[in-house]
């Protein structure tokens, strides 16, 4: 059976955001990559994706600006958000948890591995 449930990568880092995706593609995850707040919000609205892969540092909108927007929301308020970002600032760490992320991993302090480990654990409670 075909998985049908999406990740949707939001990372302006265009390399890093391939090396995810092609890993992903890999582990059988369906995913997609955008690069702007912006365009991650339109394709949210439009299509939403089960779980989103989040940065903070985008152009356009921040990944923090997009979780309020997520959170007001009526669409999506349920939706898995992990931010995987090097900005480690205590005070977005836990802005991104009150804001409703699930998680927040350390681009530094994980690797590939790590990170499909975690978002097969949600999706397969999805």
């Amino acid at each position: 059976m075909e998985n049908t449930k999406r990740v949707l990568i939001v990372e302006d880092d265009v390399f890093l955001g391939g090396l995810i995706l092609e890993h992903f593609k890999k582990e059988k995850i369906n995913a997609e990559l955008v690069t702007d707040g912006e365009t991650a919000l339109e394709a949210i609205m439009k299509n939403p994706p089960q779980l989103i892969l989040l940065d903070i540092l985008l152009p356009k909108m921040n990944g923090l600006e997009l979780l309020k927007k997520l959170k007001e929301s009526n669409i999506v308020p349920l939706l898995p958000v992990i931010i995987l970002s090097n900005f480690m600032e205590e005070g977005k760490i836990e802005e991104g948890i009150k804001l409703g992320a699930r998680d927040y991993l350390v681009k530094a302090n994980v690797d590939l591995g790590e990170i499909t480990t975690k978002i097969k654990g949600i999706l397969s409670f999805l």
